[in-house]
């Protein structure tokens, strides 16, 4: 065992405290024997090693051994401690056990004295704080009383990986790190990149956000530590967030009961009422991202049921379906409801690749189904054009996507992931139409007692990654379930995630892949 006492004569200049006097004759221990004080650490180490998860407090009771009759005081003090270099120190606490939360993950040190006033004894202990939230997936989830819940599922590094640390997954983020907020249902989260003028330097300006019922919360994109909070009521009053989409780097938060729209301006971190979208008023939007490491490109399709129309807004102004004629002369999607509708594959051509807007609708007098595809969504086109329109076969036996249901597309692979009943399927493109499984042909079966909640897939170095997320049915709690995209096919039904993460979160919503991002 290592101890390290501080003699009498020693303790008033050691503490920093009170003057502290010798022992002398009038004194308790007066010509006799001093008390044994000891701080016990593992090991028998000089400096023991502690690790916590940035977002959790850093808790530490010591093993004091004590024989004496006085009354031990305890001071605890924190300091960096880089390159094996200790940092200047700050008093703490005055408490047996300490209780700190550290502001960023990093290495630090605590400093531990333990005195009767006679006696005294110090303890190091070097504490690492892992770094949480810098690289992962973020869950947004909402429990069943409508109480938001921001979850993180870190990804390890490889000296975590080989010390064998256990996975990183931390619910309520937001309000771990901020004392302030609250637990407003969660809309979703984005990251926000763009690049701006510093001096005669062009530097990436990076924004996470996170959009609640009440607020749009900026937020460092590696602490979570809050920057900026817009509060909804003082900018529109009576306003309640219920989705939200991003057009160019600025959040349009939608009160789709109110038919209302709020900007949130990130460069500068103010709402406002937007006026180019007073006036528009849409029954569903379906939101589409396209993402690849900190870049985010998003396709936004805003349609109307009755009669089905899409519309777009481009550089130049709305243009809508409406305007567009079927192979019969007919205005496209006459007399058809919405099915759903997604991004497309990629299309190739001399400038690129074009994504197109896939809309799947349904005859309402006959009942045939119809793939159409259109060109012409993002900021800078003209107008909205027809590139492909085919029936597609269906019979009894058929998986038909489910109604305005999220659905996803494999850029690498070229199949197109849609639920049906609870089911995962595979779409094929066949020419000019679409291709749909039958019932039997399930890519993955939701495990019993769960319902599909969300997918979404994620590009990574070597393809991409499903993402999905279930509900327990008689827990509302959620579940997170990641596959390599490779191994989700018709041909290949059921394979086992490549991860899987249990009861992580509450009812989800959305998951996105944060990467470590440059402040």
């Amino acid at each position: 065992m290592n101890i390290r006492y501080i003699l009498p004569a020693m303790v008033a200049a050691v503490l920093g405290t009170a003057a502290i006097s010798c022992t002398d004759d009038n004194s308790s221990y007066g010509g006799g024997a001093l008390p044994a004080l000891s701080v016990v650490v593992p090991e028998n180490d000089d400096m023991p090693v502690y690790n916590f998860n940035y977002g959790d407090n850093c808790v530490l009771t010591p093993d004091v051994r004590y024989d004496g009759t006085g009354e031990l005081q305890y001071e605890w003090s924190v300091g960096t401690y880089i390159d094996g270099l200790k940092g200047p120190l700050e008093v703490v606490s005055n408490e047996k056990t300490l209780t700190y939360f550290f502001p960023q993950g990093g290495s630090y040190y605590a400093h531990l004295t333990v005195t009767d006033g006679t006696v005294g004894i110090v303890q190091d202990y070097a504490i690492s704080i892992n770094r949480t939230f810098e690289q992962g997936y973020l869950i947004v989830s909402n429990n069943n009383a409508g109480e938001g819940n921001l979850a993180f599922i870190k990804d390890l590094t490889r000296e975590e990986i080989e010390e064998g640390l256990p996975q990183t997954l931390m619910e309520n983020c937001l309000q771990r790190v901020n004392s302030n907020i609250g637990k407003s249902k969660l809309c979703g989260s984005m990251i926000i990149q763009w690049y701006a003028w510093t001096g005669n330097t062009v530097s990436p300006v990076n924004r996470l956000v996170i959009v609640t019922e009440n607020e749009g919360l900026y937020i460092d994109p590696n602490t979570f530590v809050l920057s900026s909070e817009i509060n909804y009521e003082e900018v529109m009053p009576g306003f309640k967030g219920d989705d939200f989409m991003l057009r160019n780097t600025n959040p349009l938060v939608m009160d789709m009961k109110q038919r209302r729209y709020l900007s949130l301006n990130s460069d500068y971190m103010f709402g406002y009422e937007d006026s180019e979208w007073k006036d528009h008023f849409f029954d569903y939007v379906c939101k589409n991202t396209l993402m690849v490491g900190e870049n985010q490109t998003h396709y936004n399709f805003f349609i109307n049921r009755s009669p089905l129309a899409v519309e777009e807004k481009t550089y130049y102004g709305w243009t809508s379906t409406q305007e567009l004629k079927d192979a019969d002369g007919n205005t496209l999607f006459n007399n058809e409801e919405l099915v759903c509708a997604f991004l497309g594959d990629g299309i190739p051509n001399s400038s690129g690749t074009t994504y197109p807007g896939c809309i799947i609708s349904r005859n309402k007098s006959n009942g045939n189904y119809f793939a159409t595809t259109l060109t012409g969504f993002g900021g800078y086109s003209f107008n909205l054009d027809i590139h492909s329109r085919g029936k597609i076969a269906v019979d009894a036996s058929t998986a038909i996507p489910d109604t305005e249901a999220r659905i996803v597309t494999s850029q690498t692979y070229h199949r197109t992931y849609y639920p049906c009943d609870n089911n995962i399927y595979v779409m094929l493109a066949d020419g000019g139409t679409m291709q749909l499984p039958s019932k039997e042909k399930a890519a993955i079966n939701i495990p019993a007692g769960e319902e599909l909640t969300f997918m979404d897939i994620h590009t990574i170095t070597n393809g991409e990654e499903l993402l999905v997320a279930t509900a327990d049915k008689s827990t509302g709690r959620g579940n997170v379930y990641i596959y390599d995209v490779r191994d989700v096919r018709t041909d290949n039904p059921n394979p086992s995630p490549k991860a899987s993460y249990k009861n992580c979160a509450d009812r989800i919503t959305s998951i996105m892949y944060k990467p470590r991002i440059a402040n």
